[in-house]
C-alpha cells in the first residue's frame, strides 16, 4: 500500500532522515521505533504531506503523492497531544473532518456514530473534551481519524501522555480496534515495549537510516546490529576470546575465568577477540557452585531491584565487570538452584570486522 524509496529530507546540512527505504503492506500494524531524533517522526509528517521530502518518492497505492498537499492524501494522522477542539463536543469533534469535506447531515451522523461505535464511546456525544479521561482523548482522536475512512492511519505517539496502565489497557484497545477495521496503522514511538507488543513488523531507526525492519520476534532475539541489540530491551555485553574452533563448535574465554562451550562453528579462528551478548533472561543463578555447572562463572551479587513478576541482579564478575540477570520470581521459588546457560539467542561479534557472526 505504501512504498518510501530512497527518501531523505535535509534541514541545512543537517539530514533528518538519509536515503531510506521501505515499503507496508495493506492492512498491516507498522511501527517506527527508535529514539528522539533519529528521524521516525518526519518519516510520518512526510506521509502525511506536513514535510516536504527532500530527494526520493513517497509512493501511496501505486501513485507518487510526496508533493501533493496534506488534504489532498488518503491518510489521517492522531497527533501525540490528540489536538481535540475544547470547545466542541465529542460528536463535533469527530465530524469536523466530514463538515469540511461538505457532507450531508445524514450522512455525518451516521459515520459519526459508526466511529464511536468502533472505539467504545457510545453515549459520549455531548461530552466535551474536559469531561474526558486521557484514555477517552486519545480514543475520540482516533474515531475522528476512522471517521474518514483513510487508507492509512499515522499515530504520533498516541499513548505517550498516559499513565502505564492505561496506556497498557490502550495498547489491547488499539490492536484490537486495527483487526477490525482493518486499515493500514503507522504507529511511530520511541517505546520498545509499545512497538514489540503492537506491531507486525517493527523498523528500528537510527541516525536518520533503518537499522533493522522486521517481525518483533525476530528484531528482539535476532539483532543485526549492536544497536539495535542495546535498545531493543536490555542487554550484557562480555568482552571475550576465542579459544578452540573446529566444524563441531568452538570454545570462549569470557571475563578471564568464563569459559563458555558454544555448539555451533565459530567463522572466526583461535584467538580473535569477540564481544559477546546475553539477555538479562538467558542467564539464570544458581546458589551452587558454578564448578557443578558447565558454562558457569562465580559472581557477587552488588544489588537486586524487585520488579514483581521478576527480580533484576547485579553481579560482578573477577574481572570487574558488571553482568545483569533478570530471574521470574515464581520459577525461582521452583528451582533455587537451576542453573542454565540459553545459547539459543546467543550473539557473537567479531571485534575486528565488527559484524554479528552468529545471531
Amino acid at each position: 500500500m505504501l512504498e518510501l524509496i530512497n527518501v531523505t529530507r535535509k534541514y541545512g546540512d543537517v539530514v533528518a532522515v538519509n536515503d531510506v527505504s521501505l515499503t507496508v503492506a495493506k492492512g498491516e500494524f507498522f511501527c517506527l521505533l527508535g529514539s528522539s531524533g533519529c528521524g521516525k517522526t518526519t518519516i510520518l509528517r512526510m506521509v502525511a504531506g506536513f514535510e516536504k521530502r527532500t530527494s526520493g518518492q513517497i509512493i501511496l497505492n501505486g501513485r507518487d503523492m510526496g508533493d501533493d498537499p496534506p488534504y489532498c492524501r488518503d491518510v489521517n494522522t492522531v497527533f501525540q497531544n490528540y489536538a481535540l477542539f475544547p470547545h466542541m463536543t465529542v460528536f463535533e469533534n469527530v465530524a469536523y473532518g466530514l463538515r469540511i469535506r461538505k457532507c450531508n447531515t445524514a450522512e455525518i451522523g451516521t459515520r459519526v456514530m459508526e466511529a464511536l461505535g468502533q472505539v467504545r464511546l457510545s453515549g459520549f456525544e455531548e461530552r466535551r473534551p474536559d469531561q474526558l479521561s486521557g484514555g477517552q482523548q486519545q480514543r475520540v482522536a482516533l474515531a475522528r481519524a476512522l471517521v474518514n475512512r483513510p487508507s492509512i492511519l499515522l499515530l504520533d505517539e498516541p499513548l505517550s501522555a498516559l499513565d502505564k496502565k492505561i496506556a497498557e489497557q490502550t495498547r489491547l484497545e488499539l490492536t484490537e480496534l486495527q483487526r477490525r477495521v482493518g486499515i493500514t496503522f503507522i504507529y511511530v514511538t520511541h517505546n520498545q515495549t509499545e512497538a514489540l507488543a503492537l506491531a507486525d513488523r517493527v523498523a528500528v531507526m537510527h541516525n536518520g537510516v533503518i537499522e533493522q525492519c522486521g517481525p518483533p520476534g525476530e528484531i528482539y532475539e535476532h539483532p543485526k546490529t549492536r544497536f539495535v541489540a542495546d535498545f531493543i530491551g536490555s542487554m550484557n555485553f562480555l568482552d571475550g576470546q576465542v579459544t578452540t574452533a573446529t566444524d563441531r563448535g568452538c570454545r570462549l574465554r569470557l571475563a578471564e575465568r568464563w569459559d563458555v562451550e558454544i555448539d555451533k562453528a565459530s567463522p572466526v579462528a583461535p584467538g580473535n577477540r569477540v564481544l559477546y551478548c546475553l539477555r538479562p533472561e538467558q542467564l539464570r543463578l544458581s546458589l551452587l557452585p558454578a564448578r557443578d555447572f558447565e558454562n558457569s562463572v562465580p559472581g557477587v551479587l552488588r544489588r537486586k531491584v524487585f520488579e514483581g513478576d521478576a527480580t533484576l541482579y547485579l553481579l560482578e564478575l573477577a574481572n570487574g565487570q558488571m553482568v545483569t540477570v533478570s530471574q521470574n520470581n515464581y520459577i525461582a521459588r521452583l528451582a533455587r538452584d537451576f542453573y542454565e546457560l540459553n545459547q539459543e539467542y546467543l550473539l557473537l561479534w567479531s571485534r575486528t570486522s565488527g559484524e554479528i557472526i552468529r545471531a
